[in-house]
C-alpha cells in the first residue's frame, strides 16, 4: 500500500493483530496455520504504525517456548530478525550487523514514544516482559510532564529505562533552528529523517490562547507567488505521525509549564487537503489523545475542491479556512495558480456554499493584504459582491485580513493601517460581513510560512560562499599572479598589466598568450574589455558614435568608404573613395577577423570615454595617454578588417 495508507491504519485493529500475534507465538494457538501470516502481519503493521516517517520497526520480544518455533519458517525469521534481549545487540534487518544504540542510524528503528498510541505501547511493553501499567506511566511522563530524557522517568525500574533507551526515542523530529520573538512567538524548523525541513510555530495570546501552526507537507506544490513555501516547491507529503508530533511536542511542553495547547491551525508549510488522509488521521489523534476540541482545529486550503467535498462527509467538526486573496478569476489565477487547476473561482465558491449548507459551519476567508494590489475599497466591494453572488450569508462567513509577510521571492509589501481600516469598513458597513485584521505575530523572526526554512537555506549558501572565498584570498607576502590572455595574437598587447622585469626575465623571456605574470592594478586603469557580450552581428546602438559606425559599414557594402569617425560625430566632408573588393573565405581567418573587429570597436569606444574624462579635467595616466594615441592606427585597422570581411 502507499505511504498514505500505511500511516493512517487505525490503532485498534493494529493492536488487536499485535496482541493476537503474541498469543499465537506463546503457543496457545500454535497449531493454526495462520500463525506465520499473523506474525508477519503484526510486524508489517508495527513498521507502518509506530513511526512510519522514519520506517521504524517495533522490536516486539516474543517469550521463548517449545512451541514458539512451530509454524515459523527460517525465511520468516530472517525477514523479521531475531527477538532482541537485554543481553544481545539489536540488529538491522537490512544489514544483519549489530550496532550501537547511540548510533544515529538506530534512531530509524526505535519506537517513537511521542507518536505511538497508548494501546500499542501497552502491547509492546507487555511483549518486553513488563506489566501494561508501565505504558501509562511512560505516557504520563511524555505527554503530561513534558519529559524528553528517559532517565528522568523516575518511577520506572532501571531495567525498563535501559530497555527504553535501547529501543525507544521521544520524538523523531530533529530541532534544527528555533527563534523566539519579542511577542513570545516561537518558530521552529525541524529536520526530518531524510533531511527535509518543516516549520512549526507556537503563538501565545493575551487572552490565554496558545495556538500551534503546523506543517502538512515538506514544501508545497500550489505555487502561490507571495508565499515563501510556494516559492521553494514541493518535496514530499508528511506522514500522520510527523504532523501529529509537531502538535504533541508543543502540547507536552506547555503542560510541563502548567499551560495548555488550546488551538491548532493547519496553516504551516504545505496544502493540508493535498495530504488529506494523513492530515485527517493526525487531526483525529489531536482530538482523541491530546484533548484538543475539533472546533479548535482549523484546516486551511487554497481550494482543493475534491477534498473539500470529502471533508463535508467527515464526522469530525473541524473549522475550514479558505485562502481566497482575490475576488476575480484572472487575478486569483495569477496570484494562486492552483485556482485554475481545481476548476476556477465558480467551482470553488459553489463548493463552499454547499459546504456551509451541509456542515452548518461558518467558513473563514483568508485575505493576504498586499499594498496596491488587493487592499483598496473597490477590491473590498468586489469581494463583498462575490460572496453575495453565491448566497453566502454574512453570518456564515468571516474575512481574516492578513498583512503580507514579505518574502525575498515576491516584490509586494504589507498594506498600511489606513488601507486595512478602509477595507474593513467597506465590508462591514456595505455588506454586513465581519472582518478582522490578524495580529501580526513573530514578524521579527521569519514567522511567516516557509520563511525560516528559506532564511536557513540562504544562510547555508552564504556560508558555502564564504568557505569558497577563502581559496581566493591573497596570502600576505606572495605575488599576485595571473595568466596573460590575448585573443588577437602575439603582436597585439593591450591588457593593463605591469610586468615585473626580473620575473619576466627569469620565467618568461617573451610575453605570449598564456604566460604566467606578476601584475598589479592601477587605480586609474581603464578596462577596455568591459565585459560587453554584444556582437557587431546584432549590435545595440548606445550613442551617436555607434550609429555613425553603422552608417559607415553600410556604405562599405555599397562599394564606397567613409572616413572613420573621429571622437564626436560630425558630417563627413571628404568625398567617397572606391575600395578594392577583397574578402576572407577561410573560416578560421573569418573568426579571427570578427574577434579583432569586436575588440577594435570596444577600444575605440573606450577611447572616446577617455577623451571625455580628459575634457572634464581628469588627468590620464601614461598608459591611458598611449591608448588614446593609438586611435588613428586602430581606426585604419578597423576599416581594413571590415573591408576584408565583406
Amino acid at each position: 500500500s502507499s505511504d498514505d495508507e500505511q500511516s493512517s491504519i487505525n490503532g485498534r485493529p493494529t493492536s488487536a493483530i499485535i496482541t493476537l500475534a503474541v498469543e499465537l507465538h506463546r503457543g496457545e494457538m500454535a497449531s493454526n496455520r495462520l500463525v506465520p501470516a499473523v506474525i508477519m502481519a503484526a510486524f508489517i503493521l508495527l513498521r507502518s504504525r509506530l513511526s512510519h516517517a522514519t520506517r521504524s520497526a517495533a522490536f516486539v520480544s516474543f517469550p521463548s517456548s517449545s512451541s514458539s518455533a512451530k509454524g515459523v519458517t527460517t525465511a520468516q525469521r530472517k525477514r523479521c530478525g531475531p527477538p532482541p534481549s537485554s543481553s544481545t545487540s539489536l540488529q538491522s534487518t537490512a544489514t544483519r550487523q549489530s550496532f550501537d544504540s547511540s548510533s544515529p542510524d538506530l534512531e530509524l528503528f526505535k519506537v517513537n514514544l511521542l507518536t505511538l498510541p497508548l494501546p500499542e505501547l501497552e502491547t509492546i511493553i507487555k511483549s518486553w516482559g513488563f506489566p501494561a501499567f508501565r505504558a501509562r506511566q511512560i505516557n504520563n511522563w511524555v505527554f503530561n510532564q513534558g519529559i524528553t530524557d528517559i532517565d528522568d522517568m523516575s518511577d520506572l525500574p532501571k531495567k525498563l529505562r535501559a530497555v527504553l533507551k535501547e529501543r525507544a526515542t521521544i520524538g523523531s523530529l530533529h530541532l534544527e533552528i528555533e527563534q523566539v520573538s519579542n511577542d513570545g512567538t516561537r518558530k521552529r524548523a525541524y529536520k526530518l529523517h531524510d533531511g527535509q525541513l518543516i516549520e512549526s510555530v507556537l503563538m501565545p495570546y493575551e487572552d490565554g490562547r496558545r495556538t500551534a501552526c503546523i506543517s502538512s507537507q515538506a514544501g508545497c506544490a500550489m505555487g502561490c507567488v507571495f508565499c515563501a513555501t510556494g516559492q521553494m516547491g514541493f518535496a514530499r507529503q508528511l506522514t500522520s505521525e510527523e504532523i501529529f508530533e509537531q502538535v504533541a511536542r508543543f502540547a507536552s511542553e506547555l503542560k510541563a509549564d502548567g499551560e495548555r495547547l488550546s488551538n491548532v491551525v493547519m496553516m504551516g508549510m504545505g496544502e493540508p487537503l493535498a495530504n488529506y488522509r494523513n492530515v485527517i488521521a493526525a487531526i483525529r489523534r489531536m482530538n482523541e489523545e491530546l484533548g484538543i476540541g475539533a472546533r479548535k482545529i482549523t484546516v486551511s486550503t487554497v481550494g482543493v475542491v475534491p477534498n473539500i467535498r470529502k471533508l463535508m462527509d467527515e464526522d469530525i467538526q473541524v473549522r475550514l479556512a479558505l485562502s481566497l486573496h482575490c475576488a476575480t478569476e484572472e487575478e486569483r489565477t495569477a496570484l494562486l495558480p492552483a485556482n485554475k487547476r481545481y476548476g476556477g473561482l465558480h467551482e470553488l465558491m459553489t463548493t463552499i456554499k454547499e459546504y456551509i449548507r451541509v456542515k452548518k459551519q461558518r467558513v473563514t476567508f483568508e485575505w493576504a493584504l498586499i499594498e496596491g494590489e488587493n487592499d483598496s475599497p473597490e477590491v473590498a466591494r468586489t469581494l463583498g459582491r462575490l460572496l453575495k453572488t453565491y448566497d453566502i450569508r454574512p453570518d456564515m462567513s468571516h474575512i481574516n485580513l492578513i498583512p503580507l509577510n514579505p518574502t525575498g521571492g515576491y516584490g509586494g509589501g504589507p498594506s498600511g493601517r489606513r488601507n486595512v481600516a478602509k477595507f474593513v469598513e467597506v465590508l462591514e458597513r456595505e455588506f454586513g460581513i465581519s472582518a478582522t485584521p490578524r495580529m501580526r505575530r513573530g514578524i521579527d523572526i521569519d514567522a511567516g510560512c516557509g520563511q525560516l526554512t528559506a532564511a536557513n537555506e540562504k544562510k547555508k549558501q552564504r556560508e558555502a560562499a564564504a568557505e569558497l572565498s577563502k581559496f581566493a584570498e591573497p596570502v600576505a607576502g606572495l605575488p599576485i599572479v595571473g595568466v596573460y590572455e590575448d585573443d588577437e595574437g602575439e603582436e597585439y598587447t593591450d591588457s593593463i598589466v605591469e610586468t615585473d622585469p626580473d620575473f619576466q626575465k627569469s620565467n618568461e623571456p617573451e610575453l605570449r598568450h598564456g604566460s604566467v605574470v606578476q601584475f598589479s592594478i592601477d587605480d586609474l586603469a581603464f578596462d577596455l574589455d568591459n565585459g560587453d557580450e554584444d556582437d557587431f552581428i546584432d549590435p545595440t546602438y548606445d550613442d551617436d558614435f555607434e550609429i555613425a559606425e553603422a552608417e559607415r559599414l553600410i556604405s562599405l557594402v555599397k562599394g564606397i568608404s567613409l572616413q572613420p569617425v573621429q571622437g564626436d560625430v560630425s558630417p563627413v566632408d571628404s568625398p567617397p573613395q572606391e575600395v578594392k573588393s577583397t574578402s576572407i573565405i577561410d573560416e578560421d581567418n573569418i573568426r579571427d577577423a570578427k574577434k579583432r573587429r569586436k575588440k577594435l570597436l570596444k577600444n575605440l569606444k573606450a577611447i572616446n570615454k577617455l577623451k571625455d574624462m580628459q575634457a572634464n579635467g581628469k588627468e590620464l595616466n601614461e598608459e591611458q595617454i598611449e591608448k588614446v594615441a593609438k586611435e588613428k592606427e586602430w581606426m585604419i585597422e578597423l576599416e581594413s578588417v571590415e573591408h576584408n570581411l565583406m
